[in-house]
């Protein structure tokens, strides 16, 4: 049995999106969950007086971190259930006609297999 739920969301100021995919599959005894969830957020807006000073400005930038990865795995020993959640944070820059926008983003993916026989709402 396969089960797939897709949510995009969207701030009614426009400035935050967030997309979450859930799939549950059930194959036997065991249950397993993946979510996909992205993300973003517009963190600054510029403007500049043409496209072509795009490059210019992007070389004075203030340099901001850079991308980050984070993995985390767990096993819960008396229930057996494994989940592994990998999560990416960093920024990149859209440039529209004469406005430079800071993008914020957040994506994860979480999988959880777990021992059970039916689908729970959890």
């Amino acid at each position: 049995m396969r089960k797939i739920s897709v949510r995009n969301l969207t701030s009614t100021d426009w400035l935050k999106r967030d997309c979450v995919v859930t799939e549950r599959v059930q194959q036997g005894d065991y249950q397993t969950r993946v979510v996909r969830r992205c993300t973003y957020h517009v963190e600054s807006q510029s403007s500049l007086p043409s496209t072509c000073d795009s490059i210019q400005w992007a070389h004075n930038l203030d340099p901001l971190p850079p991308r980050q990865v984070f993995v985390t795995k767990d096993i819960n020993p008396e229930t057996g259930a494994e989940r592994v959640i990998y999560k990416v944070l960093g920024h990149f820059y859209v440039v529209m006609k004469s406005e430079v926008f800071c993008i914020g983003y957040r994506h994860v993916l979480s999988m959880m297999i777990e021992a059970c026989t039916t689908f729970s709402d959890s």
